[in-house]
Formats: structure tokens, sequence, C-alpha cells
């Protein structure tokens, strides 16, 4: 990967507690509900993508096509019982290793992601330079989220399954907010949640 580039962390490592089955799997169109965020973020202008998932995972849920394509990554996390912030470290180590300078978080449960929100966010990150770009809904910022490499050292301080989102509200950051299609924010933790994403699908 050229030096300066944005590389992707896809964190497919939860455990689906509230789902009560493996969410990654559930039927998604032509495809699983984890592979279509991953389809999206393998089509953008992002380098590579670096998919964190359980060390013991069979990638049922992951079609080979997915799994082949030069821009994916398949890293299998230790520690991901630990929380997301685990799995969002074994991310950053890859994403280091790669020389990126850039790091988007993208998650496995928000399936109406598209290459085009990610290639949004990744021009105004490339445009702009700040220390993170967040898609937001009412202002509110959450997942896609690009972080600048200066970010990851806070990033690697979280502990447990606290996500990045708790940095949005400290002042010594600087980031923008990308306003985009409300689906797109949508994650799914719950067969309602599922059965509601269905019908919008």
């Amino acid at each position: 990967m050229s030096r300066g580039a944005i590389a992707g962390i896809y964190l497919a490592a939860g455990q689906s507690r509230r789902m009560g089955t493996d969410k990654r799997a559930l039927p998604w169109g032509d495809g699983t509900l984890g592979a279509a965020g991953l389809q999206a973020a393998l089509h953008s202008c992002l380098a590579l993508v670096i998919v964190i998932v359980p060390p013991t995972d069979s990638l049922d849920w992951l079609p080979s096509a997915l799994q082949s394509h030069e821009k994916c990554r398949i890293v299998r996390c230790l520690e991901h019982r630990q929380g997301q912030s685990r799995s969002l470290a074994c991310g950053l180590h890859h994403a280091l290793a790669e020389q990126a300078e850039a790091a988007a978080v993208l998650l496995a449960d928000q399936p109406f992601l598209t290459s085009e929100t990610i290639n949004a966010l990744a021009a105004l990150y490339i445009k702009h330079r700040p220390d993170y770009v967040a898609f937001s809904r009412d202002g509110v910022p959450m997942p896609p989220v690009i972080w600048g490499k200066n970010m990851f050292p806070a990033l690697l301080a979280l502990d447990g399954d606290t996500g990045g989102r708790a940095l949005f509200h400290c002042s010594l950051w600087r980031g923008f907010l990308y306003e985009g299609d409300e689906l797109t924010g949508i994650d799914i933790d719950t067969k309602d949640d599922y059965e509601r994403a269905v019908i919008y699908r």
C-alpha cells in the first residue's frame, strides 16, 4: 500500500449477543448482512480493507469472492471477547504496519453503507486533513469514521467495549461531520432491528 493512503478497518468480531445468532450470516439481498458493508468498502477508494474476525471464525458469512479480493485482508483477533476496543486496536496495528495515513472504521452490522458515503468521507479528509471525519445524523457523529493517524494513540488507549465515539466530545480534536443518508447510520443489533431494516432494503 502506498504511503499516505487510507486503510479500512471492518469490525466483524462482535458476538451478536442481542441478536441471539450470528447476525453477519443473516440474509441480505443476494448475500449476507455482514458482507454488504464490506462489498461497499472494497469497491470504494480505500487502499485496502482489514477485516477483523474472531480467531475461530469459519467465514461462512463471507463469500469467497470477497475473501480473495485484492484489497481484502482477513485478520483474526485473539482478544475480540474483551470488547470492540481490542478489535479496533488489532486493526489499527495492521493499518500502521501498512503505513496508512488514516483509518476508516466501518461496522459489519451497517448494511446500508455505500461506496459513495465512504468516498465522500475520504474526500473531506483528504481536502481538510482534520483529526477525523465522521458520518452524522442531525449533527450526531457516528460510524463510519475516518480517523487520522495522530488519533491512533488515543484510539489504542480505549478499553473494553468502548469505540471511538468516546473521543468525539474531546476538545483536543478537530473533526468534520458528513450529514448523509439516514439509512447509512443504521446498525442492526436485534431481530426487531433486522426485520425493520429489511423493509427499507
